[in-house]
Parts: structure tokens; C-alpha cells; sequence
């Protein structure tokens, strides 16, 4: 496998590398990727590192017909080791492109104020988050040139609420909101002529159901599984406590009717919601305020509840021997299908992957989500 070193506007120079003596690669749907190149002192290739370079991998540079590159990589830091017994080494580090997204943080008071509170769609608000403070902000020192974001057959528009001002990280901000609505982040960078070669399209690309992907005992695909049933902080009863209406203290029972005796575990939940957020332009009567009030908090405690039931899990490690290849059979963001020797099935998502090559060949390991056992 070469590796290429490309310059700022990603255009390859020098000569590949193909020397090293060990290259890691993670990439990752949710969060930043990042990788280490491992090799013998050269002049010459120390010549070609430099850290704000770029690398990519010949296998990552036939993506859609060599028209974009993928899993690129920028060079943070470069550290050179000299020993008289064992040699000298050079190791590479860096993170993909995804940690551009963390050079920035969200100011912009269009956004902190006309969306706060609102329902809104993801489809909606990235794109905005992204002009303001990458493509096209107001402030012309902000502007990051060439960057595109791209939504790839995302047809999600569930409505999401944005609580409080938005004025934190734009990368951990951005990402955090594709973790909740099932999407990763995704750089590429568009060599097309046609186009403008070196722009990086960072595509919002939504969790793909790869129903064709079983990962089994049978076929030599798993070499070690766990799975635990727990019941140790079960709660199906929330009693949510509120503030006053009218001088009469408001306290929301979620499932009260529905368990009882030994079967009733119960939770308490201090609410900070205010009954003054669901009052409209001085026309709720205390009746419907009451209801709306009730309604939040009967909200807030189906929300607790959800993150204290019996709790299964499932962990496994995947054969790099199995029946299926990355890029081929399954991708980075597909949710696929494990079954243990026992016939546990279990569905998770491919969060990262890490790429090894060695003097002993080449290692894949996948790493999933969180399993959901079915």
C-alpha cells in the first residue's frame, strides 16, 4: 500500500511512500479519525512530511472513481528518534479532516436567538451553523475557503428542539447533533476538473441498514462475544416534581396506574422546567397551563425512564478471517447483524474501523455502537 503526501490544495507531490514499517489508519462515522506512520529514518521522505501536509492511501483514492478522495489525513506531528543501538525512526501523527470542523466555535446570534426553543430540522440547522462560521461567516477572517456541506440522500426531517444559546464548539456541537438523529460527518475531497478540484465536502451521510451482513460462529466471523442482562437500576415509575400554578405545587406521576406492589420501582425527578416557558403571549388560561405544564413534565419523566430499564448488552470482537471485506461487503456508518454460537442476535452500527499494516500483513477491526439485542 503507497502512501501520498498532497499539498494544501491536495494536489500529490514528491514520490510515495511505501517504506514504513507500520501504518494505523482509524477512521471513525462519529467522531475524529486519526492515524501513525511508523518508519526508518529517510532524508528524503523526512523532506516530503511536514505538519498542515496531507496524506492518503492509494486504496483511498479510487472512491467513486478516483473523482474524491476519502479518509484523508493532516499531519500534526512529526517526531524524529535517533538511537546508535537500535537505529533511527520517524513517527507521523495526525487527524482527518473532520478536526477542521473544531478550528471554529458557533457565534452567530440569528441562530442563538431565532432558533432557541423553536422546532427545527437537522436538514436546517447544520447547514446554517456550517455558513456562519465556516463557508461564509460575517466576520471575513472566520471564512474557510473550498468547504462544502453536503447532505447525501438524507431524508431525515424529524424536528429537533435546541436548548439554550449555541455558543460552543462548532466540531463537538455538530457532531453531538448527528449521534442524537443517527448521521455521521463525513470529508471527502472533490478532485473533479469539472468542478473545483480541492474543495472537501464534509457529506452528512445517514446509519445505512446493511440487511445483507451477518457477522456468525458458523462462519469464523466472531472469535469472542459477551452478553449481560441486567435489572440492578430498573425504574418504571417516575414522580416528577414541578413548581407552583396558581399556588398549588405540580407533581407529574408517569406510569403511576400501570405497576404496583413488588413490581413498582420508582424514581424522583426534580424538574427545572418552568411553567412560565409554556405560557403564550398572556392568553393560556391557568387550566391549559396547568395541561401544557403537566405535559412537559410528563415528558421529562418518559425521558429518565428510558435510560433506567433492563439494560442488554452485547460485546464482540470480529475475525480479521471472515467471510466479509471492508469497502466491498460493508462500510464505515453500516448497521449490521451479529449472532453468537448460542443464537443471541444483536444489531449494531460500525462507529470506527482500525486499518493495520505491518511487517505481519494487515489487521481490520471493526468497532460497533452500542448493541441493540433482538
Amino acid at each position: 500500500m503507497d502512501i501520498y503526501v498532497l499539498d494544501g490544495d491536495f494536489n500529490k507531490i514528491g514520490f510515495p511512500i511505501d517504506n514504513y514499517i507500520s501504518c494505523i489508519w482509524r477512521t471513525s462515522f462519529y467522531e475524529i479519525g486519526d492515524f501513525e506512520l511508523y518508519l526508518a529514518y529517510d532524508k528524503e521522505t523526512l523532506s516530503l512530511l511536514r505538519t498542515g501536509a496531507y496524506l492518503v492511501r492509494d486504496q483511498d483514492m479510487n472512491f467513486n472513481d478516483g473523482m474524491y478522495y476519502q479518509n484523508v489525513m493532516e499531519i500534526k506531528s512529526i517526531k524524529v528518534d535517533t538511537n546508535e543501538e537500535n537505529g533511527d525512526y520517524i513517527t507521523v501523527t495526525g487527524k482527518d479532516l473532520k478536526a477542521l470542523l473544531n478550528q471554529r466555535v458557533i457565534l452567530n446570534d440569528k441562530i442563538s436567538s431565532s432558533t432557541l426553543n423553536e422546532h427545527i430540522t437537522l436538514m436546517n440547522i447544520l447547514p446554517e451553523v456550517f455558513e456562519a462560521n465556516f463557508s461564509n461567516p460575517v466576520n471575513p477572517y472566520r471564512k474557510i475557503e473550498n468547504v462544502r456541506l453536503v447532505f447525501n440522500e438524507y431524508d431525515h426531517h424529524e424536528h429537533i428542539i435546541v436548548e439554550g444559546d449555541i455558543h460552543d464548539n462548532a466540531g463537538d456541537w455538530m457532531i453531538e447533533q448527528c449521534k442524537t438523529y443517527e448521521c455521521g460527518i463525513i470529508p471527502y475531497v472533490n478532485t473533479q476538473k469539472s468542478s473545483c478540484p480541492g474543495t472537501v465536502d464534509y457529506i452528512v451521510k445517514r446509519i445505512r441498514n446493511n440487511k445483507n451482513i451477518v457477522f456468525s460462529d458458523e462462519y469464523i466471523d466472531i472469535s469472542a462475544s459477551s452478553y449481560t442482562r441486567s435489572g440492578e437500576n430498573r425504574k418504571n415509575v417516575a414522580i416528577v416534581s414541578g413548581n407552583e400554578v396558581e399556588g398549588v405545587k405540580i407533581v407529574q406521576t408517569v406510569n403511576d396506574e400501570k405497576y404496583s406492589g413488588w413490581n413498582r420501582y420508582e424514581t424522583y425527578i426534580s424538574s427545572s422546567a418552568s411553567s412560565d416557558d409554556c405560557l403564550k403571549d398572556g392568553e393560556t388560561t391557568n387550566q391549559n397551563l396547568e395541561e401544557a405544564y403537566r405535559s412537559v413534565l410528563q415528558h421529562e419523566g418518559e425521558k429518565a425512564l428510558l435510560e433506567t430499564k433492563v439494560q442488554e448488552t452485547f460485546e464482540c470482537d470480529i475475525s480479521s478471517y471472515g467471510q466479509y471485506q471492508l469497502g466491498k461487503d460493508f462500510l464505515l456508518g453500516d448497521k449490521v447483524t451479529i449472532v453468537n454460537k448460542y443464537d443471541i442476535k444483536a444489531q449494531g452500527v460500525i462507529v470506527e474501523i482500525i486499518d493495520t499494516y505491518n511487517e505481519t500483513g494487515r489487521t481490520i477491526i471493526p468497532t460497533f455502537s452500542d448493541f441493540e439485542v433482538i
